[in-house]
């Protein structure tokens, strides 16, 4: 029996309108509209969960001549480029929540709306080719009145160049979270160039010949090109996003940070510590670090220090000499030694005990290491990368932690933002494992349902890359030949790891049930009809009991009303204010 296959629920539109423009029904405002909010008596101005703020066009152009004069033009482009990537790859979930039920030009549309309601430039459709089930994506846009080009010319003035920085960001971070794959756009024509309009071409990453002309100003799979001697070419990167070799992926303005200070530390000797939560990526920043570093062609060690029992944490760390104990027949290095002139990296570190945590010290004070059993000292010349996700003032003041080791460690702290923080770097990772598992398993072109990719960018993700990296080759697993990996592909149950407990229900399983839409009962309203209650005071009344029932845990009391933490919060703040 053959399966049937029911629509993509956004549909298709392929070729539309390629030679009469005029065609296109684009959907009204309206909508839109009503997402935006006014409330002056607080100084607030909200699109849907969005905070808003007016602004003088003028002083944007200020800025960015004051941005170009600064940091010069490469530098004031990407940060402003990059800007407008974040903002609007965090604007998507506006059209998968408020044009849910559209189709798919109707939904994408919402973008390049959001940009005219804000006054930023109208936008005329000229080619939309669009498959999501096949992860195809081929645009052409004209636009008109652009805020930001005009503020360029003004300032800057007519050049060689195009003006439409932040407005093109957004663009490519719109489309490449409503995508779930990275997408560029290149404006060709631009004001600031002298033309009587500006027009842009949007095609997915591994279409473009030369992804990287654009690639740089967002610095996402393009950032992870180390420094070398030789330059590489365009082709060479555009192999590399075919064929998904990065590991460091990103576009957040958290991930270029975190970036950033690994570019500035890497040459140096210093210890670095990174800080931030399980499964955010803290080893694979640091393999990162040691490649760009002067030691990059040495090794780099990894230690787990919370998988070594702490009566064998020394021998691991320093080596043992033959004879020092009952079984050690032969002489040992340790992982000092073993990563001599490259780099030791310490994951974990806040779980060593004490005691081990004094030798630790030594070392970083003297360079000096001396074998279990042994009776010379060994210079070392190691760099040492520390990585926890505790919070080790604590465990100080709590005396687990050695204030003297903290010290050493925290000279050049890097904290690495949870995924939840990082919206923009969402599509880029999953495009990314979805190349990667797609490789591994053997499987062709798998792309994600539209009800698939909503689940993964408003999900919380409190078990951060690593969990999104599982919950991908999930899917690309379960996933039938050709068909879109499905949201039942995603969620499963995790089975019981001790025999006769009861099973655990996966996280993002039990997220997905709590946000399907319910059939209202309506012995319910007409109760809270008859007892006089608003609406406000339901809202009210279920935000609070959603908080009790959580403790106070603001992600789970969204997750139990279907509403953003954004909303959640918005909630408390409210009711502290009030008299």
């Amino acid at each position: 029996m053959t399966e049937k296959r029911y629509p993509h629920p956004y549909g298709k539109m392929r070729n539309k309108a390629i030679d009469d423009p005029s065609s296109f029904n684009t959907p009204s405002f309206e909508d839109l509209r009503a997402a935006i909010q006014f409330n002056p008596d607080n100084a607030e101005i909200w699109l849907d969960q969005h905070r808003m703020v007016l602004t003088d066009n003028n002083s944007l152009g200020i800025m960015k001549l004051e941005l170009v004069q600064a940091l010069g033009y490469a530098r004031a482009r990407a940060l402003l480029s990059r800007i407008g990537y974040e903002i609007g790859a965090s604007e998507v979930d506006i059209a998968l929540k408020i044009r849910k039920d559209k189709d798919l030009f109707e939904a994408y549309s919402a973008g390049p709306q959001i940009h005219a309601l804000k006054g930023s430039v109208r936008v005329e459709p000229i080619v939309f080719d669009v498959d999501r089930d096949k992860g195809h994506f081929y645009v052409e846009y004209n636009w008109h009145n652009s805020a930001e080009c005009q503020a360029h010319v003004k300032h800057l003035g007519i050049g060689a160049t195009p003006g439409g920085w932040q407005q093109v960001g957004y663009a490519s971070g719109f489309t490449s979270a409503f995508m779930g794959c990275p997408v560029i756009y290149r404006e060709t024509e631009c004001v600031a160039m002298g033309h009587d309009k500006c027009f842009l071409v949007g095609k997915t990453a591994k279409d473009w010949e030369n992804p990287d002309e654009e690639l740089q100003w967002f610095r996402s799979e393009a950032y992870s090109i180390r420094p070398t001697k030789k330059k590489r070419k365009n082709t060479d990167i555009e192999n590399d996003l075919k064929i998904g070799k990065r590991s460091i992926v990103g576009a957040s303005a958290g991930f270029n940070v975190s970036l950033h200070l690994i570019d500035k530390v890497a040459q140096t000797n210093t210890p670095v510590l990174f800080l931030g939560e399980s499964g955010v990526g803290k080893e694979v920043l640091a393999q990162e670090l040691h490649k760009r570093s002067s030691r990059a062609d040495k090794q780099i060690i990894a230690v787990n220090c919370a998988a070594i029992p702490d009566t064998l944490v020394e021998a691991e760390l320093f080596g043992v000499e033959k004879g020092a104990y009952t079984g050690a027949d032969r002489t040992r290095p340790g992982r000092f030694e073993r990563a001599s002139g490259g780099t030791l990296f310490l994951d974990e570190i806040g779980t060593l005990s004490l005691a081990a945590q004094g030798k630790l010290l030594r070392v970083l004070q003297t360079g000096i290491i001396e074998k279990v059993g042994g009776t010379k000292e060994q210079k070392t010349d190691v760099r040492l990368i520390a990585a926890t996700n505790a919070d080790l003032r604590a465990d100080v003041e709590a005396g687990t932690f050695r204030e003297d080791l903290f010290h050493r460690l925290n000279i050049f702290p890097i904290h690495i933002p949870p995924l939840r923080e990082r919206h923009a770097d969402i599509p880029l990772l999953i495009n990314h494992f979805l190349r990667r598992f797609s490789d591994k398993h053997n499987k062709e072109d798998v792309t994600l349902s539209e009800e698939a990719l909503r689940a993964l960018l408003t999900y919380d993700w409190p078990g951060n890359i690593r969990e999104l990296e599982n919950i991908i080759e999930r899917g690309v697993i379960l996933a039938d030949e050709g068909h879109p990996i499905d949201i039942y592909h995603l969620a499963m149950n995790i089975g019981s790891i001790h025999a006769g407990s009861k099973r655990q229900e996966d996280p993002f399983k039990k997220f997905i049930t709590h946000s399907k839409k319910h059939v209202p009962n309506t012995d319910i309203g007409m109760q809270l009809l008859d007892q006089g209650f608003s609406s406000e005071e339901v809202v009210d009344n279920m935000i609070q009991a959603a908080l009790d029932r959580s403790n106070n845990n603001v992600s789970d009391a969204a997750r139990r009303t279907g509403m953003t933490r954004s909303q959640i919060n918005y909630w408390i703040k409210k009711q502290r204010t009030q008299p």
